[in-house]
């Protein structure tokens, strides 16, 4: 896959008062003073579907906010394989190894479209020396992630439910933002890789979905489905539909 060249992607510097994931992102408490210290130096970057933000293994330079669309961290093993470990929906931050210079641990890859703001570790110093606050929001975010990353192991990777149980616990949340009925698609492929389930069994229990009505399926190019998340939910719960 291609990594994303900033030139080529860039779509200006980010308006933080008009960015619609603002209430949930790390910069939500910036007063104008502050916003001004960053506008001129946050990148606003559109990556088209499949393109990679960053490496694992790359010095880690930027911390980013999801925007629109959603990102899937990817870490290979030495074994060649690839496990999915975290998917970074809008108002979520990808990059956190910067806060500790640490090089990126995984690669993120765009689900489909997706468009993020992307802060240089420069201009993240400068602010923080300004706003106090900021390294415990950073710290927050990051144990949020954390939290994510331990609850997909939980709820999704182990145990021995049925591969309905867990598809149906992923798609719950893959939902673009809380309570909407709309989820972010994933490739079969990408479903048996988080699950540790079969790419078969992955496109069997999707279609099954598909034909009880749980999903609708996407228009042609669109990277979300509707979804009756009423169902999902009873499903997830071990309750057969």
């Amino acid at each position: 896959m291609t990594r994303v060249h900033l030139l080529s992607q860039w779509a200006g510097h980010t308006d933080c008062a008009k960015c619609p994931v603002r209430d949930s992102a790390l910069f939500s408490s910036l007063g104008p003073e502050q916003i001004a210290l960053v506008q001129g130096n946050l990148d606003d970057l559109r990556i088209d579907a499949k393109r990679v933000l960053y490496h694992q293994g790359a010095r880690s330079d930027a911390l980013y906010t999801v925007r629109e669309g959603a990102l899937k961290l990817v870490r290979h093993g030495a074994d060649g394989s690839a496990r999915i470990v975290r998917i970074v929906k809008p108002g979520d931050l990808a990059g956190l190894e910067v806060l500790s210079g640490r090089e990126y641990d995984a690669s993120a890859i765009a689900i489909g479209p997706v468009r993020v703001c992307r802060l240089p570790l420069v201009t993240l110093d400068r602010l923080r020396a300004v706003d106090a606050g900021l390294g415990q929001r950073m710290l927050e975010k990051a144990g949020d992630a954390l939290a994510e990353a331990q609850l997909w192991l939980a709820e999704l990777t182990a145990g021995s439910a049925p591969a309905r149980v867990r598809v149906a616990r992923l798609l719950l949340r893959l939902q673009t933002k809380p309570g909407s009925t709309e989820v972010f698609r994933l490739a079969s492929s990408d479903i048996a890789a988080i699950l540790g389930i079969t790419v078969e069994t992955a496109s069997r229990v999707v279609a099954a979905f598909k034909r009880e009505g749980v999903l609708t399926p996407p228009s042609a190019g669109s990277y979300v489905m509707t979804a009756d998340t009423d169902r999902l939910s009873q499903e997830a719960d071990g309750r057969p539909l």
